[in-house]
């Protein structure tokens, strides 16, 4: 059940390329990591450029920003996918950013965070409840 929150710049990212990511992003984490699409949450927050900042400063303000910014980050069950295949899910993810919002490498961000399973899950039951009772 991976819980993935994409971030990006209001207003630097138009309606067709935010699905672009979207369909982009479930397609990596069901093909590449083998997750169940029906259990895969995304959220898509937009943030005002005057609160995204880099080197201190605001995007809005920043000579150094050069592109749209992105930050992707995927929440999964610790142990449920190898160094291996989380490396090849972040090249995939950054390649799908800078093919569809154009190469911006210093300012767009992908992090998959492992969290240990009795800490979280859905419906009121940890992932570690939820495999013991799928296992029965």
């Amino acid at each position: 059940m991976p819980y993935i929150n994409v971030k990006l710049v209001k207003q630097q990212v138009s309606k067709a390329q935010k699905e672009l990511i979207i369909s982009g992003i479930m397609d990596i984490v069901v093909n590449r990591m083998g997750r169940n699409p029906d259990l895969t949450v995304i959220t898509l927050d937009e943030i005002e450029d005057t609160n995204w900042f880099i080197s201190g400063k605001p995007v809005s303000k920043n000579p150094t920003t050069h592109g749209k910014c992105c930050c992707i980050e995927i929440k999964i069950s610790k142990g449920t996918s190898d160094r291996e295949e989380m490396a090849e899910v972040i090249d995939e993810g950054k390649a799908l950013v800078k093919r569809i919002l154009g190469s911006n490498e210093l300012t767009n961000y992908f992090v998959i965070n492992e969290l240990n399973p009795d800490s979280w899950g859905f419906d009121g039951i940890s992932m570690t409840v939820r495999n013991k009772l799928e296992q029965k």
